[in-house]
């Protein structure tokens, strides 16, 4: 389990080329959609719904189209013919119908064309977790993991770029010295998930190792993170962690 990872899995299944280029896209979705920048986030979800859709050609009826040559235009017709074929229900329906919608939004709105909705948070999010979770149920389905072992490899395909994060020479700082360890350990797990024990006090810089752990402890107590060897940052985590991001960058502190 530790030595596989997303594109691996996408890789030994589809190929290098169908891999990256699939991952790609979502890692652009998901960054634009952190950096708030509502437009590129959805228009990218137009390329990553080409490559599913090769995908499930390899899976329904291979072999799938080259990224040389154009899809035909994702209609109604498409999804009765996926629907079809023979093969697994998440490739011949559940996946397509996401992606339907993915794509309706992407164009119906005012992402593509100028219409009446302007690209926003709301259609952004939509997109964003349509998208993660057919990401998910492909790897899922090509690795034969569960459903919690596919999560932990999504949840690592992107490293956020955060501009309270410095990075440098392998040294990682957090830029805002006002923030108590508990935040500054928040903002490094919401980055890059899971970290040791020893990544998160020396980027720190805690000089106490008895007190960080009570630290840590105290944390997975409440849920925000799971501490075992490493530390992985829960939903809940990632919450508090986004809260305490915006309000640095609202206010300073």
């Amino acid at each position: 389990m530790s030595k596989l990872t997303a594109f691996s899995v996408l890789e030994n299944k589809y190929g290098l080329e169908l891999a990256t280029k699939t991952l790609d896209a979502y890692k652009e979705i998901e960054e634009n959609y952190f950096l708030e920048k509502w437009k590129p986030s959805e228009l990218d979800a137009g390329h990553f719904v080409e490559c599913v859709r090769r995908i499930i050609e390899w899976e329904l009826c291979p072999p799938h189209t080259d990224f040389s040559s154009k899809l035909s235009n994702f209609s109604d017709n498409v999804l009765k013919s996926y629907e079809q074929k023979q093969g697994n229900e998440s490739f011949r329906m559940l996946i397509p119908r996401t992606l339907k919608s993915v794509y309706n939004i992407r164009n119906k709105r005012g992402v593509g064309h100028i219409k009446d909705i302007s690209p926003n948070r709301m259609d952004a999010t939509f997109i964003l977790f349509s998208v993660k979770w057919v990401l998910a149920e492909i790897v899922r389905l090509a690795s034969n993991l569960s459903i919690p072992e596919t999560q932990i490899l999504i949840d690592n395909i992107v490293e956020r770029k955060l501009d309270i994060i410095w990075k440098h020479n392998g040294t990682t700082r957090i830029l805002y010295n006002k923030l108590v360890a508990k935040e500054q350990i928040l903002i490094l797990l919401y980055e890059t998930s899971p970290l040791s024990f020893n990544s998160l006090i020396n980027s720190i810089e805690y000089k106490n190792k008895s007190t960080f752990e009570k630290i840590l402890k105290k944390m997975h107590t409440e849920r925000l993170i799971e501490y075992e060897n490493d530390c992985m940052l829960s939903p809940k985590g990632t919450i508090e962690a986004e809260l305490i991001i915006k309000r640095v960058k609202e206010t300073g502190r």
